[in-house]
């Protein structure tokens, strides 16, 4: 079996584009992996570079399209590639001619001069527009360019693996044979959130990440109350915003862990498995920490909103492509058919135990958990197997072909 991967991401630019390889080595290091810190955890994306041009032909190699599910082309549009005729020709022929029709193709142009837009073939597109981000220091300019960037390509991208078009599921419309359907949602988070602290610095905050959500992003956000329908169920409704397209941001305040109703967003999102980052927005202190907001990635308060919000992206992005891969890598070496599975897209836990339990219910053993590398060290490993006995724990980096 050969594999193909769930997404593989193209950077594409003139090579006489000082910054080009500066925007190129920060996708790298977002979407792929960080060089500096080897054991961080990291998407592990693939990402390719089209820039060194070919001897005969003057413009990159052609894409292989082939090898993957997806394919995410991004092309930094400077004065330079907008110039070059050339490299106007390989955009309209190796790009949009090759990816038309093809909704799991898609070509994502970063307008970076103020030409861009009329790159032939582009000029009905939306781009992202990061000409718009001015600094007199150009350090600073890159910088915030890049944040805009990151921002935009990261919820793309997670639209792209979750097949959600700008009006709604692709899949659905495609089965829906013209009949009236009520478009999806974008990739929404669900903010977690407490009133109850005495001066209201964590609901501050909350309501500072759903105004930019809703007012900077092309994102949906739930924030109780206000999302709730009249008549219908606080309980239910609240509970039913958890699914695969959700990602949770819990505003960890002084007193979220006494709030009834956060513990149970809490546990609802981890039964679900949504992805999850805690803000850390303590004032004084707790009385007793929370125990099932760990494992998951988290940030300081004080940090900018953009920064949250990238961060839990990231982890939906995770999540998805996690799953695709990890499904692939247990298909291609045939473990499906010796172990009854269970993959998660960060490593297992102690309340992972409940997932064990809800299948042997069902009479099915499991026999094999995998989860993305980096593996866990010792110490987590020797307490998950003394709950999971007889359960191989294991990442994509061990040698399947023994087990």
């Amino acid at each position: 079996m050969r594999y193909k991967s769930p997404l593989n991401i193209y950077v594409v630019w003139h090579p006489d584009f000082k910054d080009g390889k500066k925007y190129a080595d920060l996708i790298y290091k977002t979407f792929n992996r960080d060089t500096e810190f080897a054991l961080k955890r990291n998407l592990n994306i693939p990402v390719f570079y089209r820039s060194e041009p070919d001897e005969d032909t003057k413009v990159p190699i052609p894409i292989p399209y082939e090898e993957a599910e997806r394919n995410a082309v991004v092309v930094l549009i400077d004065d330079e590639l907008f110039h070059s005729s050339g490299w106007e020709k390989y955009v309209e022929t190796e790009i949009l001619e090759k990816i038309k029709d093809n909704p799991n193709n898609r070509i994502y142009p970063i307008a970076l001069a103020k030409n861009a837009y009329y790159l032939a073939g582009l000029s009905s597109m939306q781009f992202i527009q990061a000409i718009g981000v001015k600094n007199d220091d150009e350090t600073k300019q890159l910088k915030q360019r890049w944040g805009l960037v990151r921002t935009r390509l990261l919820h793309d991208f997670a639209r792209l693996m979750y097949k959600i078009d700008s009006v709604g599921d692709i899949e659905e419309l495609e089965n829906n044979n013209n009949q009236e359907t009520i478009p999806k949602p974008p990739v929404k988070i669900f903010i977690s959130h407490t009133k109850k602290d005495e001066e209201k610095h964590g609901e501050k905050l909350a309501k500072e990440l759903r105004n930019y959500i809703n007012d900077e992003t092309q994102m949906d956000s739930f924030f109780d109350a206000n999302n709730i329908a009249d008549s219908y169920s606080f309980d239910s409704q609240m509970l039913r915003e958890f699914n695969k397209n959700t990602a949770v941001i819990s505003v960890l305040s002084d007193v979220y862990a006494t709030r009834e109703w956060c513990k149970k967003e809490i546990i609802e999102a981890k039964r679900k498995h949504c992805p999850i980052v805690v803000v850390h927005h303590i004032k004084n202190g707790e009385i007793r920490s929370f125990p099932y907001l760990g494992n998951v990635p988290s940030l300081v308060g004080t940090r900018n909103l953009q920064d949250i919000i990238d961060l839990t992206l990231i982890q939906i992005l995770n999540a998805r492509f996690s799953e695709e891969y990890l499904k692939k890598h247990l298909k291609m070496y045939g473990l499906k058919s010796k172990y009854q599975c269970l993959e998660y897209s960060n490593p297992p836990e102690l309340f992972n135990h409940l997932d064990i339990i809800a299948e042997d219910k069902k009479n099915i053993k499991v026999g094999l958990v995998i989860y993305p590398d980096p593996p866990l060290g010792d110490e987590e490993l020797k307490l998950l197997s003394e709950i999971m006995p007889k359960i191989i724990i294991t990442t994509p980096s061990h040698s399947f072909q023994y087990l």
